[in-house]
């Protein structure tokens, strides 16, 4: 399945947000809504029954800064395959204290206690008794950070979760999977003046930072258009079980038809096109052609 983006972007800073009387959701109903719905994979409402973003009442943070920390007490949801990574670099980052994991799987949590008193850390506190032990964690430790890579659909919930109880929040991607949910990351953040950082890891490869620094630096003049894209073949691990059991990304796949995953491509040229930095999304277009490699695999399977 092939997907092409098409942009525009708006060069004059606050333009739209700064306008006080045309408020940001309504900027939203009026500019098309359906076409950015469209590029972020089929938005639907939220039914994740947490605090309606209506509800909280928050204005735009144009800078938000926290005091730095000496050590950040990390509370780590979900060790799968990507969680165990994150959980290894953590771990080789000075002045990081994981204090708790969490994880539906007792052997996970006890794997991660074993890496870290192996990296000469203390042991952290296990969390395992169920989906939504996150929740325990979050009232119960003291906790700078909490750091997920769980199912899409749990990104939203633990991320407000954390912010809600006083940390800040980092997500895999994608750090929602609707448009409700993209509010509530944006509105607990600012009502609680907490970070939610989304950790695509593809803005900050040598190659795109290598880059980014070039356009920092001037080398390829005003930056006017740009062209990115993603491939991967990911059908031997969503038919294997074997990266992502059991099956849950394959179920995204059957049941979207959508661009599942954009920001690979289109994070690393949204920094070096000062996205949010002053430049602003207008319009996103999202074209899909038929997924023919996804139903011979499923055919090849079957038989």
């Amino acid at each position: 399945m092939e997907f092409r983006f098409q942009f525009s972007y708006n060069l004059k800073e606050g333009e739209i947000f700064m306008n006080k009387k045309l408020k940001r959701r309504d900027f939203l109903k009026i500019s098309g809504t359906a076409g950015l719905g469209a590029a972020l994979g089929g938005l639907t409402k939220c039914k994740s029954g947490l605090i309606p973003p209506s509800q909280l009442k928050t204005e735009p943070i144009e800078h938000l800064a926290t005091q730095p920390l000496d050590t950040v007490r990390v509370g780590y949801v979900g060790i799968g395959n990507q969680g165990s990574g994150h959980l290894r670099n953590l771990l080789r980052i000075e002045g990081v204290d994981i204090q708790a994991v969490c994880d539906i799987r007792e052997e996970r949590t006890a794997w991660a206690q074993e890496q870290c008193q192996k990296a000469g850390k203390s042991k952290p506190t296990a969390y395992h008794q169920g989906t939504e032990d996150f929740k325990r964690m979050c009232d119960t430790e003291d906790l700078d950070l909490v750091y997920n890579a769980t199912p899409w659909k749990w990104h939203v919930p633990i991320s407000v979760k954390a912010m809600e109880t006083g940390s800040h929040a980092a997500t895999e991607v994608p750090g929602a999977i609707t448009l409700e949910g993209c509010w509530q990351l944006v509105e607990t953040s600012e009502k609680y003046k907490k970070h939610c950082c989304v950790m695509e890891n593809c803005n900050y490869d040598q190659t795109e930072l290598m880059i980014f620094n070039m356009v920092r630096q001037g080398l390829f003049g005003e930056l006017l258009h740009a062209e990115c894209g993603y491939l991967h073949d990911l059908r031997e691990y969503k038919f294997g079980n074997i990266y992502y059991p059991p099956d849950w990304r394959l179920k995204y796949s059957m049941k979207r038809n959508a661009d599942l995953y954009p920001t690979h491509g289109l994070g690393p040229v949204s920094q070096w096109m000062d996205i949010t930095r002053g430049n602003k999304f207008e319009y996103l277009v999202s074209m899909s052609s038929p997924s023919p490699s996804l139903s011979l695999k499923r055919e090849a399977v079957e038989r």
